[in-house]
């Protein structure tokens, strides 16, 4: 007894389409239809940015790090001159969510 043949995109197509075709003329059987709504970030004003590194307790520099932006457009961020994008709201979002995810602190032993 072999392995059954690996199926391809194309024999998932002609399934799915067979499905579809089946669902539509009243036959009975499997069609799931889903529908994925994804909310707008929050925004983050400078205020907002500020704030969640000052919670964080980072300089301008290592939060550039964590985010994966340069230290100036933090500042510029901060000071209001330009503001981030859909994509940096959502990873401020996260990392304000969630800090421990991103940030871990170490005690010095004396």
């Amino acid at each position: 007894m072999g392995k059954s043949p690996k199926k391809t995109l194309g024999d998932l197509l002609v399934r799915s389409l067979a499905e579809v075709r089946g669902g539509l003329g009243g036959q009975a059987g499997k069609l799931t239809m889903k529908t994925v709504e994804i909310p707008d970030p929050p925004r983050f004003d400078a205020k907002a940015v500020h704030a969640l590194r000052d919670r964080l307790g980072l300089s301008q520099g290592l939060f550039a790090k964590l985010l994966g932006v340069s230290r100036k457009l933090v500042e510029a961020w901060e000071t209001g001159t330009r503001t981030p994008s859909a994509m940096a709201c959502r990873l401020l979002d996260a990392i304000g969510r969630s800090p421990s995810l991103f940030v871990r602190r170490h005690r010095r032993v004396a």
